[in-house]
């Protein structure tokens, strides 16, 4: 933050010109480190007190320089400072050293990078799913916005390796580029990539020949939020009744529902049952509409009843949060039944 810069750079003045006063003094007037620094301390505060060793005119001449600079640093550091209490600017650097240590704690966290309105269409969503993840933007209004928000906020351009590396980018499990521009989304995909192999890569097409560029460069997948804007505006007008369905099926009344992904896990109460055994629509109140099988890949949409889930199969399934969760648990609740 530009709060940080200022300090940094009144601490550096400050300490260069407490440098230049001891080392002047102590050859000028031929007196020790202690005598030096002394020298120094009531030359710049201008407090009036004696000299020590024995004054020259050069060491006079060098006084005056001291004085004149020591004034000017003093003073503007006091200005400074006081100018960021009165707009509490303190408050918020200390905020960013929090928030800067929270960053470090992360793991398998998510990196959104943008700070424009579709980004702030992921962020919402990213905080109604309670994920952790860091916001990387270069605008200063959103940065504030965001920070005061308690959401995490690396300031500056996620074209830029140490912006990333701040973000965690060496831990995060993810990361979205959704810049303004193609060009920015472009390279931060390709900066993020080679600063981590491993982390799943989502970025926003701005043209045709964008999402290819972005494939090349490292992105796992490329959306075109224009694209679907439009398909879905031309399909409202082409097959309303199938997207009021769609609409339907997604919002019932109050009652929110959502795809989720369920993973069968090692002991769990999914394992090795077909889904009549499992019952998961009586039990759960959930719809399972496909299955990615964790053998070969391959996605099986309405899947039968016969099917007999494995250990890493990913169940689709249409439902509220609680009943997501209520499968989940379900091993939990036999493990809890048998002991």
């Amino acid at each position: 933050m530009e709060e940080k810069r200022k300090l940094k750079l009144i601490f550096c003045a400050f300490s260069l010109l407490m440098l230049i006063g001891v080392v002047g003094y102590m050859i000028l007037l031929k007196v020790g480190f202690i005598d030096a620094l002394y020298m120094t301390v009531i030359t710049i505060s201008t407090v009036g007190f004696g000299e020590v060793g024995t004054v020259s005119p050069q060491s006079e001449i060098f006084s005056i320089f001291m004085i004149f600079f020591g004034v000017g640093i003093v003073g503007y550091a006091f200005t400074s400072v006081v100018a960021m209490f009165v707009e509490g600017q303190v408050g918020d650097l200390w905020k960013g050293s929090k928030m800067d240590k929270k960053i470090l704690s992360l793991n398998n966290h998510y990196i959104i990078c943008g700070s424009g309105e579709l980004a702030e269409v992921i962020i919402n969503k990213f905080v109604n799913e309670k994920l952790d993840f860091v916001v990387v933007t270069d605008k200063r209004d959103d940065l504030d916005d965001y920070s005061h928000h308690n959401i995490l906020v690396v300031e500056g351009h996620s074209t830029e390796e140490s912006v990333l590396e701040h973000a965690g980018i060496s831990r995060a499990k993810g990361l979205i580029a959704c810049l303004d521009s193609e060009v920015d989304n472009i390279v931060t995909v390709l900066t993020a990539r080679n600063l981590n192999k491993d982390i799943y890569i989502i970025a926003n097409s701005l043209s045709k020949s964008g999402g290819e560029k972005l494939l090349k460069v490292g992105a796992n997948k490329t959306l075109s939020s224009i694209e679907i804007s439009g398909n879905r505006m031309a399909s409202l007008m082409i097959k309303p009744n199938i997207i009021s369905f769609l609409d339907v099926v997604t919002k019932i009344g109050d009652l929110e529902l959502d795809l989720e992904e369920v993973y069968v896990k090692k002991g769990s109460y999914l394992e090795n049952k077909n889904l009549i055994e499992a019952q998961i629509p009586n039990k759960t109140g959930l719809t399972v509409l496909a299955i990615k099988k964790i053998t070969d890949g391959e996605m099986i949409f309405n899947p039968p009843s016969d099917y007999s889930l494995k250990i890493g199969d990913c169940l689709i399934v249409l439902g509220r949060e609680d009943q997501v969760e209520k499968l989940r648990n379900l091993g939990d609740e036999k493990k809890k039944a048998s002991n």
